[in-house]
């Protein structure tokens, strides 16, 4: 699905149902200087898209689509690894287009984080990821969050983060000012640039719509280079 010239992802959220029709994944700038896009247009694509963890994702009529079932709390589970795809860059950046319907997070709780796509570095599995809090581990993880509606029938948006120096057992939290609609088409465009070792000058930003609704360069995801 092409919009303005640009390839873009396109995602609907409704009664435990997650399509994606189509995924850009820009490999962007440090190591790599690529641009990867997914069409889901046949099977194959999905090779370098593996299933990680509970995934019961299927291709159907060009989308990506994964039940999730009743009681349950988690969709997609796919992963596009960098290190098989030419190197892990310093900068990235990926894009989507996503729709909620009209029950997405009515029941939602408003201090638990939900969990758009997103970026990681887990180099050691016991810290980043999972209620696993970073504190020595060379981990970290990167998702756009939302959360329970606020009292406008709105869903908040923002940034979850594993990192170096978090403080609780869950990854911090930080939401934008903005809030997303039931029922209308947004793109949601995430990126970042990894710190200097040791340093905090890690690059978060987040859009809407092509406007920067949320930016930080003070983060620390690493204390050392990837093992």
């Amino acid at each position: 699905m092409i919009l303005n010239n640009k390839i873009w992802v396109f995602a609907v959220i409704s009664l435990g149902f997650v399509f994606f029709s189509c995924i850009i994944d820009k490999g962007l700038v440090g190591l790599n200087h690529y641009l990867r896009e997914f069409d889901f247009s046949d099977a194959g694509q999905l090779a370098d898209l593996p299933s990680f963890g509970e995934d019961a994702s299927i291709l159907e009529n060009g989308k990506l689509k994964s039940v999730i079932e009743m009681g349950n709390h988690k969709g997609l589970g796919r992963k596009f690894w960098f290190g098989k795809n030419g190197g892990e860059p310093n900068e990235a950046e990926m894009e989507f287009t996503i729709w909620l319907d009209d029950h997405f997070q009515k029941n939602g709780v408003s201090n638990e984080a939900g969990k758009f796509s997103g970026f990681e570095g887990i180099y050691n599995k016991t810290a980043g990821w999972g209620g696993k809090k970073v504190t020595i581990q060379n981990s970290w993880s990167v998702r756009i969050a939302h959360s329970g509606e606020n009292s406008e029938g709105k869903i908040p948006l923002g940034v979850y983060v594993y990192h170096p120096g978090m403080k609780e057992r869950y990854g911090t939290t930080v939401y934008s000012d903005f809030f997303l609609n039931r029922e209308q088409t947004y793109t949601l465009r995430l990126y970042i640039k990894m710190n200097d070792i040791n340093d905090d000058n890690g690059v978060l930003a987040l859009f809407v719509d092509g406007n920067e609704v949320y930016r930080s360069d003070s983060w620390q995801f690493r204390k050392s280079n990837g093992d």
